[in-house]
């Protein structure tokens, strides 16, 4: 997400120079240097006179990790004053940590914050807060439902039952936080049913979006920010931070009401900020001006990187390197292309000492900028 509001790619590498006593608290805190050190999306459009507005239930996009930059309003979903009374009630009883992530999970669970909030928790307030903002505006909201566990509210369970769902949770659970490396199949199918169920509220709630907004004729941008693993590769959920297509290949769809084109070639989350800015701009974009002849990934540590055009995909995982003949992502075919795997490691090479040297000339600046040097 950083890189979707800010377009700058953040860092690789570890998380020591970083304050924070735990890996959690150091992340955040390198997610919210990020923020600071960059221009956001809604600071952007802000200086252009737009009003802003967002809501995020998700920790990695809260006021603690800097994404409330440049936001008029900004509601943080993740934690606060509805669930004090019960954390405090954990703080009181013995032997338990309540700054502790399981801790907090449960806690988040029992009160429907964070990772378990539904947009049906929270529309009301989406609604209020757009009558105050004057117009042009921006309005963000980070959906959590189709982010696992999937639990999807009784209006929208079509494939799945009120105890499927919890069971399929608990069975899921160990395999989907990166704890596990299997799952029974009928678990993995019960979970993929509460998935399918989950992509249907947020069906709904862009239709009632769109709907409840069409008198202001909006432009939406609608993404995600990363994708689940199912058993596609040996591995569920995100945590194991590889990239292979179910991982890194995510809806990205524009409305600007105006024109309409399906786009082949890929294009970076990065893009977006001169997305918005365009139909700011202009009214409406051109898809061909974000789109690249190949992309690049990485994970947090950088450990693993991932190269992907209209007809390969170069993997690396460690060090182990793989080239696949897309659509296939399950034999390698890096011994028929040896040349193509050399050049989409430079590529990566010249990719992350880009990224390397700007954020050392944008450090920099920056220091210079607040001893008012310039």
């Amino acid at each position: 997400m950083p890189a979707a509001f800010t377009g700058r790619h953040r860092p690789t590498g570890d998380l020591d120079d970083f304050p924070g006593e735990s890996h959690w608290q150091r992340r955040l805190a390198a997610i919210d240097d990020h923020m600071d050190r960059h221009t956001s999306l809604p600071e952007r459009l802000g200086d252009r006179g737009y009003a802003t507005a967002g809501f995020s239930p998700n920790p990695w996009t809260s006021t603690a990790s800097g994404f409330d930059r440049g936001f008029d309003h900004f509601l943080d979903l993740n934690g606060g004053a509805d669930s004090g009374w019960l954390r405090a009630a954990a703080d009181r009883v013995p032997g338990i940590d309540d700054s502790s992530k399981p801790v907090q999970l449960v806690l988040d669970m029992l009160t429907g914050r964070s990772f378990f909030t539904s947009w049906e928790g929270y529309y009301d307030r989406i609604r209020a807060v757009r009558e105050q903002l004057s117009e042009p505006y921006f309005l963000w909201v980070f959906l959590l439902d189709t982010h696992y566990p999937f639990l999807p509210g009784r209006a929208h369970r079509t494939e799945q039952s009120l105890r499927g769902m919890l069971t399929s949770t608990i069975r899921s659970e160990r395999a989907m936080r990166g704890n596990a490396e299997t799952m029974p199949e009928s678990a993995r199918e019960s979970m993929e049913r509460s998935y399918r169920d989950c992509v249907r509220s947020v069906d709904t709630f862009l239709d009632r979006l769109r709907s409840d907004l069409a008198g202001d004729d909006p432009a939406f941008i609608v993404h995600s920010d990363h994708g689940e693993s199912f058993g596609d590769h040996g591995n569920y959920g995100h945590h194991h931070r590889e990239l292979y297509r179910e991982n890194v290949h995510v809806p990205y769809v524009v409305d600007d009401g105006r024109r309409s084109a399906d786009v082949s070639d890929p294009v970076s989350l990065a893009s977006i900020p001169d997305v918005a800015l365009s139909i700011a701009r202009e009214g409406t974009f051109d898809p061909s001006a974000v789109t690249t002849d190949a992309a690049v990934a990485t994970s947090e540590c950088g450990t693993n990187r991932a190269i992907r055009d209209r007809w390969f995909s170069y993997v690396e995982h460690g060090d182990e390197r793989a080239l696949y003949a897309l659509p296939d992502e399950e034999t390698s075919r890096h011994r028929d292309y040896p040349e193509r795997c050399a050049q989409s490691r430079a590529r990566l090479d010249r990719f992350e000492r880009h990224r390397t040297e700007t954020e050392r000339i944008k450090r920099a600046t920056t220091a210079l900028a607040r001893r008012g040097v310039v």
